[in-house]
């Protein structure tokens, strides 16, 4: 039984409920035949134990895994498994890795790929990663597991022993979907929201209510696609209007110097304040104040416009600020935020689609598609104050 105990792991600090995790684990157990039809599992009393949970929460897990049909509780002898694999339903698993469910927008991409999977007759197994290198654990166990296919929304820089174990997909004609960034040297299909289109609109909109002194604030993250395509946007849309493009604003991460993947969603938490301080420190050091900042999501923006109270200028009064993403915290903050949403439904949908043409014998080159974005004004911008602006064109 410990051996049992040693291979179901849980994250703590994730966004992803305790029970959700939980169930998630142990079904993938079952279904990849490590635990095998008739074999006891441990009790709650042993799960609660070993992952320092309650029993409560162990026993709503379980009981999504009798519902489904997985398990049997049998009155004094303890609970077996039931699940027994059809030689028809083998590689009927699609693995779906993220390092980053940290909100609603990563929660409805999930379901939305679930429901269409589903209905194609596929089980999905879950997993979020705590770092890279858990990354690469997950990757190589859903590899063992024999999946039929990856959707993946990768880590902002895998490790080598990541990209080895993807070409080992590769070799063995597994097809993977890469989710809002893809990784070089892995031929793969590709989804994300339209990061340049959103992020065009929203500059554009700022345009045309009179402003010109506009810069973007985003995290000290190098080379990552999405933050990339919204930087383009940015710099397209002053371009096209005669407006010089400021050099971004880059905030560190609190206690490093580069941003992690999920240390941005911590920041309106206990990191806020030293996160609130840089972004002051920028609007003090770089010269004239802007009538508008660019954030390159909602989090930042939510910040910045702390930042912003703390100085005394007012939203949108004094400055405007945007976001990116459309998180439910956006529209009901003090300020409503004028940001660019995502259409997370038509993401998961998308590559799911995808990755069933992949399964259903589609022999393409690599595909990519953007979902649109559609840019939601609320009332975090406004036309500048006449004299206020810097005029700053070229």
């Amino acid at each position: 039984m410990p051996e049992k105990l040693d291979k179901i792991r849980l994250d703590h600090n994730s966004y992803i409920s305790l029970h959700v995790q939980l169930h998630n684990q142990l079904r993938r157990l079952i279904v990849s035949g490590r635990w095998r039809y008739g074999e006891r599992i441990p009790t709650e009393m042993q799960l609660a134990r070993h992952l320092d949970i309650s029993r409560t929460t162990v026993r709503i897990a379980t009981q999504r895994l009798e519902v489904e049909g997985l398990i049997k509780r049998t009155a004094g002898r303890g609970t077996f498994v039931m699940y027994q694999p059809r030689e028809s339903s083998a590689n009927r698993s699609i693995g779906y890795l993220t390092c980053s469910f940290h909100n609603e927008i990563h929660t409805n991409i999930l379901s939305s790929a679930q429901t269409e999977l589903r209905s194609a007759g596929y089980q999905v197994i879950f997993s979020n990663s705590r770092d890279r290198d858990d990354e690469a654990r997950i990757l190589r166990q859903l590899l063992d597991d024999e999946v039929a296919g990856l959707m993946l929304w990768a880590n902002a820089k895998p490790t080598d022993e990541t990209l080895s174990i993807l070409a080992e997909y590769e070799e063995r004609e597994i097809p993977i979907v890469f989710m809002d960034r893809s990784i070089d040297g892995i031929r793969a299909d590709y989804v994300a929201s339209d990061n340049f289109g959103g992020s065009y609109d929203l500059v554009r909109h700022l345009v045309e209510l009179g402003h010109r002194h506009i810069v973007q604030l985003m995290p000290n993250i190098d080379d990552l696609h999405p933050v990339n395509e919204r930087r383009r946007g940015y710099t397209t849309a002053l371009e096209e209007h005669g407006i010089f493009a400021c050099a971004p604003w880059k905030i560190s991460a609190p206690g490093r110097h580069e941003f992690h993947e999920t240390d941005i969603y911590s920041l309106v938490g206990s990191d806020s304040r030293e996160v609130i301080q840089q972004v002051e420190s920028l609007t003090d050091a770089e010269g004239p104040m802007p009538t508008a900042i660019v954030c390159i999501n909602d989090i930042l923006a939510i910040v910045t416009i702390s930042a912003l109270r703390n100085m005394g200028y007012g939203v949108p009064d004094d400055v405007s600020v945007v976001g990116f993403d459309d998180i439910s915290l956006a529209s009901h903050i003090g300020v409503p935020l004028t940001t660019a949403t995502q259409d997370a439904y038509e993401l998961g949908k998308v590559a799911s689609q995808m990755l069933l043409e992949r399964l259903g014998g589609e022999d393409l080159a690599p595909r990519s598609y953007a979902v649109p974005t559609k840019l939601s004004i609320r009332a975090s911008t406004a036309a500048p104050f006449v004299g206020v602006d810097k005029v700053v064109e070229s």
